[in-house]
């Protein structure tokens, strides 16, 4: 799995509210335009084809930044507190 910042510019309101659902069943959000995601290649795939049957090219913008283990573990925040980047992770254990 792989961590990603994924922080999008959408203009119209109506995408804006689909691009967010479509993030949020992919990660978790870390500000209004920005999530930080886990992906597996196939994930990162059907994540990237997912917003794309929803954004206009000529008017949208999504960023898809790759973050290795160490720089997502050490993601810092100023203000409200941030959630810790494997915080949904669950291991069980049987």
């Amino acid at each position: 799995m792989d961590s990603y910042i994924v922080a999008y510019d959408i203009s119209n309101p109506k995408r804006l509210r689909k691009v967010a659902k479509v993030c949020e069943d992919f990660g978790y959000r870390k500000q209004f335009s920005v999530f930080l995601c886990r992906l597996s290649a196939t994930d990162f795939v059907r994540l990237r084809s997912r917003l794309y049957d929803v954004i206009h090219l000529e008017e949208d913008q999504v960023l898809f930044i790759p973050l290795c283990a160490k720089c997502a573990n050490q993601i810092e925040s100023l203000g409200r507190p941030t959630e810790a980047a494997d915080a949904r992770d669950v291991v069980v254990v049987v």
